[in-house]
Order: structure tokens, then sequence, then C-alpha cells
């Protein structure tokens, strides 16, 4: 906060971190307080005009870059363009830049000009989980801060402000330790969620359900129903030291791996993991 006031904040903030653990709702909450007029311990005022027009998302000075897909040259020129003007409430200008590992290296490189002679009152904050596939050119224009994930505690505690109680410990671990990936997943009442999940697991163990049927029904998230089988079984044999569990833990990295190929039958690869689990004896 003293930095932002004496001026002396950097221009350019990478934030970094696992994905799922509120990174984008932090860059949110710095840019309403850069943006505050009047801010407080590192917390907006709430009742300026500024305040009111980012909370109603029609700040003029406040933008926001994303893509479902890549982020491209000329998303990145257009938002360059808008900061390139006259702050139009006198004050600071925020760009947040989410997923900023989306970025084609055109649209990267145009960035560059902007992280090296940044105009006056203007911050850029870039998002991301994944450091390594950001451009050692931006890196280095960037004050990184790594985030660390919330504790167990913390996550549980929010997601019971949430109205959230019923999550427990197996479940946060098995989205990563992730709350917002917790949350969503519960929030969308959609898709296959981790306890409906161990529940067809068990069925599939107890060799009462079809595991090409389920693969089918789940291959649109193989890579995290593979998660899921592999936190599973680490569980498993962490309680049991069970071998049978520790060959299943071997098959799951074999799917992991086969899950990188481009084209490959994800439904496949689910079915034959699947059926390694009649295999498992939790005795």
């Amino acid at each position: 906060m003293s930095r932002l006031r004496t001026n002396k904040l950097h221009h350019a903030l990478l934030l970094t971190g696992a994905e799922g653990i509120g990174k984008l709702q932090l860059a949110q909450q710095l840019a309403n307080v850069m943006l505050c007029k009047s801010p407080d311990n590192m917390q907006p005022c709430q009742v300026c005009q500024s305040c009111k027009l980012f909370a109603a998302n029609t700040h003029p000075d406040f933008h926001l870059l994303s893509s479902e897909k890549q982020i491209g040259v000329d998303s990145v020129r257009e938002a360059i363009n808008k900061l390139s003007r006259t702050s139009q409430l006198s004050g600071n200008k925020v760009l947040i830049i989410p997923a900023a590992d989306t970025m084609t290296e055109a649209a990267a490189n145009a960035l560059l000009k902007t992280l090296e002679e940044p105009t006056a009152n203007t911050y850029l904050v870039l998002v991301t989980h994944q450091l390594s596939r950001i451009l050692p050119t931006i890196l280095s224009r960037c004050e990184k801060h790594p985030l660390p994930n919330p504790t167990v505690g913390q996550s549980l505690g929010w997601l019971k402000q949430q109205g959230m109680e019923e999550v427990t410990v197996d479940q946060l671990q098995a989205y990563g330790n992730a709350p917002l990936k917790v949350h969503a997943s519960l929030s969308e009442g959609k898709g296959i969620n981790y306890p409906s999940f161990v529940a067809d697991l068990k069925n599939i163990i107890a060799g009462e359900a079809d595991e090409t049927k389920l693969a089918a029904d789940w291959q649109d998230e193989a890579k995290r129903i593979v998660g899921w089988c592999q936190h599973y079984v680490h569980q498993q044999y962490i309680q049991n030291q069970n071998q049978s569990a520790l060959s299943v833990y071997n098959e799951c990295i074999k799917a992991h791996v086969h899950l990188q190929n481009p084209g490959v039958n994800k439904k496949l690869v689910l079915s034959n993991l699947l059926a390694q689990f009649s295999y498992l004896d939790l005795n």
C-alpha cells in the first residue's frame, strides 16, 4: 500500500500459483485498490465514484483481457491502445490478464513495449498457474509474486462460509487443495463431482458397475478422472500399505502419460484404467 501511495509499486505484477486458489480474485482486489480514490489498509473504500463504477463493472480505466482459447495479438493491441489513453477519472489505469500463459508469441511480443515503457499511472497484473509457459522476456519485466495454497483450515472455512459445510479434507485434496475448484464443481451441479466418482469407483471395486460405460460417461473429463483415481489409490496405499493399490497407482501414472498424446482415445484409456480397480484389494 505504501509503495502504491508513493508511486514506487512496480508497474507490472505477475501472480503465480496453483489453479483454483483465488489468484484472479486477488488481482481484481488489487485493481480495485489501485483505482480507489480513498483506499485504507489495502482495502477499497467502496463508496467513491471509482469503487462504485468498479463494482458495476463499468470502470473506464479498468480492463480485463481474457479469452476462452488463446489471447491473440489483436486483443493485446486493443488493450494497449486503451491503456495509452488519458485516465478518464484522473487516476490510475489497470489491465488484468488472466491466464497470461495463453498469450500467443505475437501477443506477448506486442505487450513487451508497454512492459518496458509504461505510460504514467498504468499497472498491469498478469495471472498464471503455468509459469513455465510465460516467455522469458515477459518474466524479466514483471515483479513476480508466487502465491501459496491456502491451508486446509482456511479452505474449509471459506467453503463453509459459501454454504458448503459438507466438504471433507479428502474431497479438498482431490481437487488439489484448491477451494475455488471445489466450489465451482459443487455450484455448477453438472458433470461428475468427487463424492459421486468415489461411489461409482467403489461399485467397480465391488464388481457392481460397468467400467466401460463409466469410461464413456467420463471421457470428457479424462484427465481429472485419472487424477482422482490416482488420489484415491494413493490414500488407500497410505492407509493399508497394500501392494495392489501401488500397482493401480502406477497404472494411473501410465494413463496420465497416454492422455498427453493428441488424438488419444480417452474412453479406451479410462476403460483400461478403471478395469484395474477390479483387482484392488482393500482388505
